[in-house]
């Protein structure tokens, strides 16, 4: 679909408008068949015991115009009960469906009870297609007095201060080293909590651990002269619109669905954010945000600070 029309068309279903652009660059594919994601994140259904079927439905409205050949939400999706909606709007998809669990994905059940619900049977994994590689990553462990991991459960994790928070454990870490290795092409990463670019630098957890393991595989594939590197990173969590590079990989902070939450409390955006995400095997990534407005009155401050939008990107991903 052209981009005009589908300006037009999600104009008309109610939802923001396609954010603007800015020009960059990622690693090429063997493919020659382009690749389309349909992206969401941070949606927060009953956050608030706030109800976002509405915004589901205009994301998966969107989707099946756009026909993606997968989508994903990368955390804080839903709750395991109370979203029966939820989860039959995701499940008009027909297409491959992947999930990142995410902090409050488990504040009121364990992991195993959501993934459940979303048909998930790893909490992390990997899996190639459109000529990447591409890898789900969770970082909901918590890090106890004794300096022990454990995983977040029904809110374990709120009465820690936040430096214990958002880590990932060896186990994932060793697997991630290895699953890189036996990549045979470019890699792109999705996780929860970002490692780069945020604003709560307290709360990274071993953030520096998996960037050291970037920085050691891509320098070994620049090295043997492998096109197997990490070449883009999507993150949710901070509720925020942001874009990076460091040491050549692109890291993105993906926007809210619903909102912003500040000191003064949850801030709603008047439409859903979303976006699609598009790999031509040339190497070159688009992406589609959406941009809104805040649905009611708030304050200067969080209007200055805080973009109601996904921005619009085109990179290319050669090296």
């Amino acid at each position: 679909m052209q981009r005009r029309n589908f300006l037009r068309q999600i104009s008309l279903s109610g939802a923001g408008l396609l954010a603007s652009s800015r020009v960059f660059s990622i690693a090429p594919a063997a493919s020659r068949k382009p690749l389309k994601i349909g992206f969401i994140t941070d949606l927060h259904h009953l956050q608030f015991g706030v109800h976002e079927d509405a915004r589901m439905k205009v994301f998966m409205d969107a989707v099946m115009r756009e026909s993606p050949d997968f989508i994903l939400q990368c955390g804080d999706f839903c709750r395991p009960v109370g979203s029966d909606g939820i989860m039959a709007q995701w499940n008009r998809f027909k297409g491959p469906k992947y999930h990142v669990l995410g902090n409050h994905d488990m504040d009121v059940c364990d992991k195993a009870t959501i993934m459940k619900l979303w048909g998930m049977e790893k909490n992390y994994y990997s899996f190639d297609t459109g000529g990447y590689h591409f890898i789900v990553m969770d970082r909901n462990f918590l890090k106890q007095s004794d300096g022990k991991l454990t995983d977040y459960n029904n809110s374990n994790w709120s009465p820690f201060s936040s430096p214990f928070r958002s880590f990932t454990d060896e186990a994932q870490l060793e697997w991630l080293k290895a699953d890189l290795a036996q990549a045979k092409a470019p890699s792109i990463v999705f996780m929860h909590q970002p490692v780069f670019l945020s604003d709560w630098f307290t709360e990274l957890g071993n953030a520096a651990d998996i960037l050291q393991i970037f920085d050691a595989h891509n320098l070994q594939a620049k090295q043997n002269g492998a096109n197997n590197a990490v070449t883009a990173v999507f993150m949710g969590h901070d509720h925020d619109d942001r874009y990076g590079e460091r040491n050549g990989v692109h890291y993105f902070i993906m926007n809210s669905a619903s909102y912003v939450y500040t000191d003064s409390g949850a801030h709603y955006y008047k439409d859903p954010l979303f976006a699609f995400l598009h790999l031509d095997p040339a190497g070159t990534l688009r992406i589609s945000g959406m941009a809104t407005t805040f649905r009611d009155v708030v304050p200067d401050k969080v209007k200055a600070r805080f973009p109601t939008t996904i921005s619009h990107h085109t990179l290319s991903l050669k090296k």
